[in-house]
């Protein structure tokens, strides 16, 4: 029996994905996004595209875990079995709080020294696309999504027996995609609009927001050492 004579998987996925991203990831990613694009003094469409990004990044990591689950399904159930899901889950949540550190102390020090004119000669001399590109909001996506995500290792490991060698990856990314088409990117875009419209505290809005991005990192790892210990 292959992947295909089940009733809609991959419409299951993406609606999984869907419901989940509005639900779940919202709550628990935007404090995260939204303090970030704080940080960076983002305006709408700015914020909007930040919450792409960090969304492409969260993609990219589930369909990586999909692969993963692809290659080494075997070893995935044994995982699972043997209960050491949550310490693998603590280990990357621990990447993703040091992650988060690391970016709100380079939005802080970003925030704090002078602007200089002397860098725009050279910054405007990059490819448009990699002075859009958003490498913090990727990287922060990214390191999130690389977080055992509980409904999608369901998805995955009911499908195991059915699947082919690219329908895990299909999967994964169909979730990721589901999670993205969130309430998240309208807010991410509207937090920027709002905190944009308050020019003359937007130098410390953007200090505030690189703090909480701090504060953010420090209790996660303080919650992932917990389970460690």
């Amino acid at each position: 029996m292959s992947l295909i004579e089940l009733s809609n998987p991959y419409l299951t996925a993406f609606a999984t994905g869907l419901v989940y991203g509005s639900l779940v990831c919202t709550a628990t990613c935007l404090p995260y996004i939204a303090s970030y694009i704080a940080g960076t003094g983002a305006n709408f469409r700015r914020g909007i595209f930040a919450t792409l990004t960090f969304n492409s990044g969260r993609i990219i990591a589930y369909t990586l875990i999909g692969a993963l689950v692809s290659v080494f399904s075997g070893l995935v159930q044994f995982i699972i079995e043997e209960s050491t899901c949550s310490i693998i889950q603590a280990y990357s949540t621990i990447a993703f709080s040091i992650v988060t550190m690391i970016l709100g102390i380079f939005l802080l020090y970003k925030n704090q020294r002078p602007v200089c004119d002397c860098n725009k000669t050279v910054f405007n001399a990059k490819p448009r696309l990699i002075r859009r590109f958003d490498v913090g909001a990727f990287t922060l996506g990214l390191s999130r999504g690389a977080v055992l995500c509980w409904p999608l290792i369901v998805l995955l490991l009911y499908t195991i027996p059915f699947a082919g060698p690219i329908d895990s990856i299909v999967l994964a990314a169909l979730f990721g995609i589901g999670t993205a088409l969130s309430p998240m990117l309208l807010i991410g875009g509207v937090t920027g609009w709002l905190l944009n419209k308050a020019t003359l505290l937007q130098k410390y809005i953007a200090l505030v927001g690189a703090i909480i991005i701090i504060i953010l990192g420090i209790s996660t790892l303080i919650s992932s050492l917990q389970i460690l210990i």
